[in-house]
This record gives C-alpha cells, structure tokens and sequence, in this order.
C-alpha cells in the first residue's frame, strides 16, 4: 500500500462559498480529491437552523452523499462558542445544543462531533465556576452521546482554557468516556506552546482526528498554507505515530474567485507535507 493510501484528509465546509448546495459542495469536494466533508455547525442562524431540519431534508442531504459518492463525516460544532456548556445565563440552551447535535449527527450518520473548549465566551469570564459547570455539563453531554453511538472529540482552542491537548485531557480524563475524546487543531496548538509533538504526545490512545491548520503568532484564522508558523512534517509524524489516520484541511474560503484552484493546491501541500513526514518516521 502507497504511504497515500494509509491516511484520509477531509476538506472543512467553510473553505467553499456558503451559497453552494450541498451537492455542489460535495462535488467540488472530491474534485479537489478530499475523502470527506467537515460540515460547520457555527453560530450563524443559516448553520444552527440545520438542527432543526425534518427527517426530509435529513434524506436529501444523505442522498447527495450517495449521488456524489463523497460522505460528510465529522462536524465542527463551533455554535457552542454562541451556547458554552459552563455558562450561567446560557447554560439550559447550552446543553439543549448539544443533544441536538448529537441527535442531527446520528441521523445523518456522522460519528464525531469537534466540540468547543469554551467554558465561556461573550458575557461572561472563565473562572473556577464556569470551569466547574463546563465540565458538569460535558459530561452529562457525553453520556448523552454515548447511549447514541456519537463521540464528542474536544478541540484545542485560542483560549487560555483549552488551547493544548495537555489542557484537553483534563476534560477527557476527568469525564473518563470512550465517547469523550481530544480532536487537536495544531495550528491552535501552535500558538500555546514551542513543542507541540510533545503536547501531542500527552493525548497518546484520545486523539480521534486532528485539523490541519495554518497560523501565524496571534493569529488563528484564514492564514494561507505555507505562510505561517506551523511545522506541519514533525506535527504530522508525532500523529501519524501515535496511530492518527485521518484530517482535516481547516481552511476559509474569503472571496477569492479562483478558490476550487486554492482548495486543490491546498490538497497538494497537505500531500507534500505527509511526504516530509514520511521521511522522519524512516
């Protein structure tokens, strides 16, 4: 088997334009020669609606997949930034959140959901309280997707709370669930810490999947690849030694007109990068 076979890399929804059918998203997907969809549940009206969809318009999102031949496969449930499960005012419509999520990725089929490391995020400020019911309401929440075959896999954040796997292990550890994992973003990872194969290291048997993502010191998002700071090769061999087959190409798509080009170049680098990974596993 080619070293290329062994692992799978997903494209993130939002690096398409949002008005894109699903069948066109899926479509230039696998022309740009990802293995699967990330679909985006964030704060938007237009991508929380989509909890509330009837089992019709559940049908017709699995009958794209099947037409295209491309699945969806994990979520990035970064509503929750919106609805954190350690705040007071938002805490039952936190909660509520999540069993949605749960019940729209079993009905879709879709085993993982990337859960947010915010305790708190607008109104409120992290403290041991927030903390505390973060993690009374994560594990409730686990428990919730456990009887429903989902696992929930927490994200490594741009907070001081979750931004290492280190960090995120704590939550794995204390809620001690098959169903409660780490799902590390290393260009998150990046920004929190000089060594992040070792921060990896430190979720060795909980990693469920990791975002492949570019950033630049204090700054998070839309950093084209290859301009920032993120050793992708020595990130990439620590996971793939630690037994992490699949990824996903965390990108944005901002306007540009030429962007099934930039998601099929971004596919390349990815592969390149797998390549010098390959050399350090030798």
């Amino acid at each position: 088997m080619e070293f290329r076979d062994t692992y799978r890399i997903g494209l993130y929804e939002k690096a398409m334009p949002s008005e894109l059918t699903w069948e066109e998203r899926l479509e230039s997907a696998k022309d740009a020669g990802y293995d699967y969809i990330e679909m985006s549940v964030d704060e938007t009206d237009m991508r929380m609606s989509r909890l509330d969809w009837d089992d019709g318009q559940i049908f017709e999102l699995l009958e794209a997949q099947k037409k295209v031949g491309l699945p969806i496969e994990t979520i990035c449930f970064s509503a929750q930034r919106k609805y954190p499960l350690g705040s007071k005012i938002w805490e039952e419509e936190a909660k509520e959140l999540l069993r949605k999520g749960v019940i729209f990725a079993k009905k879709l089929g879709i085993r993982i959901i990337q859960t947010q490391g915010y305790d708190c995020y607008y109104e409120e400020t992290s403290d041991e309280t927030t903390r505390e019911r973060f993690y009374r309401n994560l594990e409730e929440g686990t428990i919730f997707a456990g009887s429903h075959g989902v696992m929930l896999a927490m994200e490594t954040m741009e907070n001081d709370f979750m931004n290492t796997v280190e960090k995120a292990m704590y939550s794995v550890n204390r809620v001690n669930s098959p169903y409660l994992q780490v799902y590390p973003d290393i260009g998150n990872i990046s920004n929190a810490t000089d060594d992040v194969a070792g921060d990896l290291l430190t979720g060795k048997g909980h990693i469920a999947a990791a975002h492949l993502k570019e950033t630049v010191p204090g700054k998070f998002r839309e950093i084209p690849y290859g301009t920032g700071q993120v050793d992708f090769p020595a990130a990439i061999a620590r996971l793939y030694e630690l037994g992490i087959r699949r990824y996903v190409s965390e990108c944005w798509y901002c306007g540009e007109e030429n962007w099934k080009e930039i998601i099929k170049g971004n596919r390349r680098f990815l592969d390149e990068q797998f390549r010098k990974a390959q050399e350090l596993l030798v």
